[in-house]
């Protein structure tokens, strides 16, 4: 039990990110179908805890070092090119949304203009991936339970202590821009974001678990508790929409509404949270074409991080509306070469077998 949880905590860290901390993500795919975005994360829960189990027992199987080893065995060596031009998209996608998500917090708590926190998000971005990420990734992966703890408090605490009338809510909560037209469509493409941005560090999670019934077992719970963290987000959103409506970082305007100095801590773990996200996406997205600390590298990130805090300047919520739904429907192919994977590996284990019985039953 003691491994599984291990897991599963380790699971909930690595997929509940920035996007979500900020609640921006979550009132777009979620709050605003109203009281039947309710039903959209609860079909979320259910197959989160489905796709991680896959994704986190495929690298066990495969004892995954590397996720691009992982995608060629499961899809074979043309998709798994195709999924190269994927993630590389993803990587800058992300990486740009989390520079446009530092601007509001500075903006909303501290009536800085937008584009000073921008700013001073791709400065800290590119020297530290110039410099040296694995210090920063390492503190960050201490900080960021303590960070989820906060999220979880105020998510919680907001829905408990709202006594707003339910149909109110749902009429501001229907005005609200949606990344889809329907509440479905959106749950789905907000499984295949988080899926497809998470299998690589999934997969290798995996790899590293020793026995397979525990690593099945964390996954499945570690994707429905995301799930069910998702859905308490969502109620707490909706039923403080009144409040949060017209803010950038709705998770953020809650905090501030219980206490300016909770407001203040939920503001500085929300911008380690994105810088961390950043440093993590361009990082990769830099390395994938040149070798980290050459000159090549550091050129190239200085011109990629330029190009990405200019087009960050059309807005936080305004991009994850184009570029989370683009990230989704790139991932409908990651899911299904997932389940067709799945498959691939169960068939093989069986197959593999039967000449091992066959032996025992001649030396027999």
């Amino acid at each position: 039990m003691k491994s599984i949880l291990k897991i599963s905590s380790a699971f909930i860290g690595a997929v509940l990110g920035a996007g979500f901390a900020s609640g921006q993500e979550i009132m777009q795919y979620f709050t605003s179908f109203g009281q039947i975005g309710i039903l959209g994360a609860i079909a979320v829960a259910i197959l989160f805890g489905i796709t991680g189990m896959l994704l986190v027992s495929i690298g066990y199987k495969l004892k995954a070092i590397s996720h691009m080893e992982v995608i060629r065995q499961i899809s074979g060596r043309y998709l798994g090119m195709g999924y190269d031009i994927v993630i590389i998209f993803v990587l800058f996608g992300i990486g740009l949304v989390m520079l446009a998500g530092a601007g509001p917090i500075f903006s909303q708590q501290f009536e800085i203009p937008t584009y000073m926190g921008t700013i001073l998000m791709s400065v800290l971005v590119l020297i530290t991936i110039m410099t040296g990420v694995k210090k920063v990734i390492q503190v960050l992966a201490v900080v960021t339970p303590v960070f989820l703890l906060v999220i979880v408090f105020v998510n919680i605490y907001s829905l408990i202590t709202s006594d707003n009338s339910t149909a109110e809510m749902e009429s501001i909560a229907l005005q609200q821009a949606s990344v889809t037209n329907n509440w479905f469509t959106a749950a789905f493409n907000y499984l295949s974001v988080v899926t497809l941005t998470n299998a690589a560090m999934l997969f290798i999670m995996g790899g590293s678990e020793t026995n397979g019934k525990h690593a099945a077992a964390g996954g499945f719970l570690g994707g429905l508790l995301c799930g069910v963290l998702v859905l308490v987000s969502n109620m707490a959103i909706f039923q403080n929409i009144d409040v949060v409506a017209s803010l950038q970082m709705p998770t953020l305007g809650l905090a501030t509404q219980i206490s300016p100095l909770l407001g203040l801590i939920f503001s500085v773990a929300l911008f380690g949270m994105i810088y961390g996200t950043g440093v993590s996406m361009f990082f990769s997205f830099s390395s994938r074409f040149f070798e980290p600390k050459t000159k090549g590298f550091n050129i190239f990130s200085i011109i990629t991080i330029i190009v990405a805090s200019s087009l960050s300047l059309y807005g936080f919520s305004e991009l994850i509306s184009i570029v989370f739904p683009i990230v989704g429907y790139l991932g409908y192919i990651f899911l299904v070469i997932l389940v067709v994977g799945a498959f691939r590996l169960r068939s093989k284990a069986k197959t593999e077998e039967i000449p091992e019985r066959e032996n025992l039953k001649a030396v027999k």
